[in-house]
């Protein structure tokens, strides 16, 4: 009974860390790529192995991911084809490319 309980101490404590460390990666990489330009918020999206919007002081933004090409996510961004690009930037992650477009 006891080895039991003390296996659930070890690996509630361990998904805990986990947990902690996912979330600090995620936060850093946000605050890192917030406000910046469009290569500094897909190279965070590809670091984290995830899209997301990072705003800014940008009124629209839009974030695309392919497994196939860097043209291709950039054409799978939200708005794409829609409005007007002023900033592109991609970045290869390690399961794709990932893109983030910022338009006027």
């Amino acid at each position: 009974m006891v080895n039991l309980l003390d296996r659930l101490a070890i690996t509630r404590g361990l998904r805990m860390r986990f947990a902690f460390a996912m979330a600090c990666l995620t936060l850093t990489s946000i605050a890192q790529a917030q406000g910046l330009s469009a290569q500094a918020s897909a190279q965070s999206s590809a670091q984290c192995g995830r899209m997301a919007h990072r705003g800014g002081s940008y009124r629209y933004e839009g974030v695309g991911f392919s497994a196939v090409s860097a043209q291709q996510a950039i054409r799978n961004c939200c708005y794409y084809g829609q409005r007007t690009p002023i900033s592109i930037g991609v970045s290869r992650g390690r399961n794709g490319w990932y893109a983030c477009v910022r338009y006027r």
